[in-house]
C-alpha cells in the first residue's frame, strides 16, 4: 500500500481536485446530471480539457461499480477467482491441521 501512495502523481491529484472543485454541489452529489455543456464549463473552470473531465467521470463510474459489487458480498469475478482460491487455501490449511475448517455458505463448493 505504501508503494501505491509513492506512485501517486501530485500533478494528477491537483487536476482531479480542480475538476471536482469546478463542479457545483448538485453535480458532486449527482454526477449523472453532468451533460456536455456542464462538462465544458467544468473543464474551463478547472483549466483542463473536456477529455480530462470525461476521463475522471469514467474512472468514478468504474470505481462506483466496483464498490457496489464489493458491498454486495464480492463481485462475480472474486467469487469465482480469488474467493475460490481463498476457499481452497482454507481447505488445504484445514487438511494440514493448521486451522479449523471454515464454513462459508456463500462460497462455491
Amino acid at each position: 500500500m505504501r508503494n501505491a501512495a509513492n506512485n501517486v502523481d501530485d500533478g494528477e491529484l491537483n487536476k482531479v481536485e480542480a475538476i471536482i472543485r469546478s463542479m457545483t454541489a448538485k453535480e458532486r452529489t449527482n454526477p449523472a446530471i453532468i451533460d456536455g455543456s456542464r462538462r465544458t464549463r467544468i473543464a474551463r473552470g478547472s483549466g483542463t480539457t473536456v477529455a480530462g473531465v470525461n476521463q475522471l467521470m469514467k474512472q468514478f463510474g468504474e470505481m462506483k461499480k466496483m464498490m457496489r459489487q464489493m458491498g454486495a458480498g464480492g463481485s462475480p469475478q472474486l467469487a469465482g477467482g480469488m474467493g475460490r482460491m481463498a476457499g481452497l487455501a482454507a481447505r488445504a490449511s484445514a487438511q494440514r491441521g493448521d486451522l479449523p475448517p471454515v464454513s462459508r455458505p456463500w462460497a462455491p463448493g
